[in-house]
């Protein structure tokens, strides 16, 4: 008969009173180990006489864990040298993503590290196989002919404005001796915006009929008119007029941050002082029964899914509104049909360069801190669409 092993007592020695500690598992790399804690998963390096942690992530999410091993494996790369290392650009490139990215762009929205990761993607096909200090400036020449022999040339400025960057950050790594495409030269086209598409120009009356218009519609068209108008009277960025909120409408005028600036640079408040026609469309904006009216944002949706309009959502409705104002004009367009190429068609950010140049062409002295540009050469050379120069005699 097989003899019985004896039950263990709950207040013995040998009963397990706790939870055992985790264990710390080999990654394959020397030195590196990953940790998993009831709440993260770390990845950490261990010295002779201390640990470090490389990076972390909250446990269960599959994807920051990718990116917490992917951070981990380029630090432990540099530690185990003892200096930065990268035999291609495109390891370069994917420790810039990794380790600078994140501290040196303001924008850390999802817009804005999508539209980032498709730019390493680009750059990473071109340059990827090649050694860092083997690049040169005819090399980012024959990158933006690639690119326009594609179809995307402004997007290829855009992209070599990225490689520049992240170029200097080889410079500082003692990957390259000096940044090859600094002093390039970028083939300027005035009539072409920063998505490679014709610029367009848009006219005070064009903004005002589709408001006036868009009075008399639907809730969500009444919203898209008022943005419109709104933006025109102030001349704020179209990613400042969609998510502006209701706060900033203030006693001395409507306020909002500058969207746009420098890694580092004080946040700049942009002021509008209240005009008749400013707060007329302020009020008929307020003026909704919708959910929207408990929404925290001026411009917000109709319905109460959400209380900000998404990129994605403003430019679907934002369609859906030019759509049914031009069948109003020209009665060859149908519902359905894209009307992006359309005359009387524009977009939110058109009305921006449009207020910019009416306050030029009046010589109005407050014509710069309207643009609120740093300097004055952006304002004329992206935003001046005056076709005639009009100026008094000498004498």
């Amino acid at each position: 008969m097989e003899k019985q092993r004896p039950r263990k007592v709950a207040g013995s020695r040998t009963s397990r009173t706790s939870t055992p500690s985790r264990a710390w598992e080999r990654t394959g790399l020397d030195r590196v180990y990953k940790r998993v804690g009831s709440r993260r998963v770390s990845f950490i390096y261990k010295h002779l006489n201390t640990s470090e942690t490389l990076a972390s992530a909250a446990l269960g999410d599959r994807a920051a864990i990718n990116e917490a091993w992917r951070l981990a494996r380029v630090k432990a790369a540099a530690l185990l040298e003892g200096k930065v290392t990268a035999g291609s650009v495109a390891e370069g490139i994917e420790r810039f993503e990794l380790v600078y990215a994140p501290k040196h762009f303001i924008d850390q929205s999802k817009n804005g590290k999508d539209d980032r990761k498709a730019q390493f993607k680009a750059l990473t096909s071109f340059f990827g196989a090649m050694n860092p200090r083997a690049l040169r400036q005819t090399h980012g020449y024959q990158y933006l002919t690639a690119r326009a022999d594609a179809g995307a040339p402004e997007r290829g400025k855009k992209e070599m404005a990225m490689m520049t960057t992240i170029c200097h950050y080889f410079v500082r790594d003692d990957l390259m001796e000096r940044n090859p495409f600094t002093d390039m030269r970028y083939s300027t086209s005035a009539d072409h915006g920063d998505d490679g598409k014709p610029q367009r120009s848009v006219s005070r009356r064009q903004v005002l009929r589709f408001y006036l218009w868009s009075l008399r519609q639907r809730q969500n068209y009444r919203t898209l008119g008022c943005a419109a108008m709104f933006t025109y009277l102030t001349g704020y960025r179209a990613s400042e007029v969609r998510p502006f909120q209701k706060s900033g409408l203030r006693p001395d005028g409507a306020v909002v941050l500058s969207a746009k600036r420098k890694k580092g640079q004080k946040p700049v408040e942009k002021v509008r002082n209240w005009s008749r026609k400013l707060r007329c469309v302020v009020a008929r904006a307020l003026d909704r029964t919708d959910p929207g009216r408990l929404s925290p944002y001026l411009f917000a949706p109709s319905r109460a899914r959400s209380a900000c309009y998404s990129r994605s959502g403003w430019g679907s409705s934002w369609q859906d509104a030019m759509n049914a104002w031009i069948r109003t004009r020209d009665t060859k367009v149908k519902e359905g049909d894209l009307v992006t190429d359309h005359a009387l068609y524009f977009a939110l950010q058109d009305i921006r360069p449009a207020a910019i140049t009416r306050k030029l062409a009046q010589r109005a002295p407050d014509a710069y801190d309207f643009a609120a540009h740093a300097n004055p050469e952006t304002t004329h050379r992206h935003y001046d669409r005056r076709t005639v120069k009009r100026a008094d005699a000498t004498e």
